[in-house]
């Protein structure tokens, strides 16, 4: 419903076809990646006259493959056999050796099972239970975003994130970490507050679904900075990031997957800035400026400046 609405938004915007064929296209495409980018496979194997593992625990919409590594076996989890079933599984070869079958459980329950010659010893269960939905839970489960979550969870977000919200996360995945410099990259995890300003800007304190997203409408961060919205012909950006992935709805709000990591702009706050709006250096600003080093003192550094205030200029001996 929502990419329908956006698709009308795009149209009634008078939008030229080539651009909004292309993000019609994206949009399929982000719906469709989010149905298998966000679960998990399990294996379990045929050992013996044993599955193993014989018991596992699994969210709805995560898939097990069955591995049948030697002799005639079956995979036996019809609703004939064990009534209790949400539903049936069976591998389609029945009885056979030297297959593998794979079963996507999206129904939760308890799942019983069983290879038909081999029973009492050769049996298994299958709890399916509802996937966490939080925003938080979203990125936690992603097998793409392991960076963001060891980046959320260092400044101490997983709390707000698991939160009442509403919340809008753009979420870089690994690779958009991994495409910043080296050098960045390592300075912004042994820096935790820029940290946390960087992850601040990626989130916007209300649910905003694609359908809401139009050219040039802009969001305000939970960091108070703003996010633009551009959609072209090569698809829908958030500032600088493209969006790859829709509408990943949770409890408190939704996560929009996204290509690279957005670094907000900040007014500066070198130390020379620091020490030019001090009153109480002022004789050591203009001693700053009388050597020209302004400049020096405003760039990347980093620099530790022990600042002599007015006073200690003026405790000097007369005439030094």
């Amino acid at each position: 419903m929502e990419l329908i609405k956006f698709s009308k938004k795009v149209l009634n915007n008078k939008s030229k076809p080539k651009i909004m064929k292309k993000t019609l296209s994206f949009l399929l495409i982000s719906i469709f990646t989010s149905t298998y980018l966000f679960s998990t496979n399990y294996t379990i194997n045929t050992q013996g006259m044993t599955f193993a593992p014989s018991s596992i625990t699994i969210n709805a919409g995560d898939s097990v493959t069955f591995v049948n590594n030697g002799g005639f076996h079956n995979v036996n989890g019809t609703v004939q056999t064990f009534p209790s079933n949400p539903v049936s599984f069976s591998n389609p070869s029945g009885i056979s050796s030297g297959w593998t079958y794979v079963h996507i459980f999206s129904t939760v329950g308890f799942y019983q099972y069983q290879c038909d010659p081999h029973i009492p010893g050769m049996v298994g269960s299958i709890t399916v239970n509802s996937p966490p939905n939080l925003v938080y839970d979203i990125i936690s489960g992603s097998s793409v975003h392991t960076t963001l979550k060891a980046a959320i969870d260092a400044c101490s977000l997983d709390g707000i994130l698991s939160g009442t919200g509403p919340f809008t996360v753009f979420a870089p995945t690994d690779n958009a970490f991994n495409n910043l410099p080296a050098v960045t990259l390592t300075a912004l995890l042994n820096d935790i507050p820029a940290l946390t300003d960087i992850l601040l800007h990626h989130v916007v304190g209300d649910s905003v679904m694609s359908g809401m997203l139009s050219n040039n409408q802009s969001y305000q961060t939970l960091l108070g900075t703003n996010v633009t919205v551009t959609i072209n012909s090569n698809g829908v950006f958030i500032d600088n990031a493209m969006v790859t992935v829709v509408d990943l709805v949770g409890d408190n709000g939704v996560v929009h997957v996204i290509d690279a990591v957005m670094v907000p702009v900040t007014s500066s706050n070198s130390v020379y800035d620091i020490i030019s709006a001090s009153p109480s250096h002022t004789t050591l600003n203009t001693a700053i400026m009388a050597c020209n080093l302004m400049g020096t003192l405003s760039g990347p550094g980093p620099f530790t400046l022990f600042a002599p205030t007015n006073a200690a200029f003026n405790a000097l001996p007369a005439g030094t």
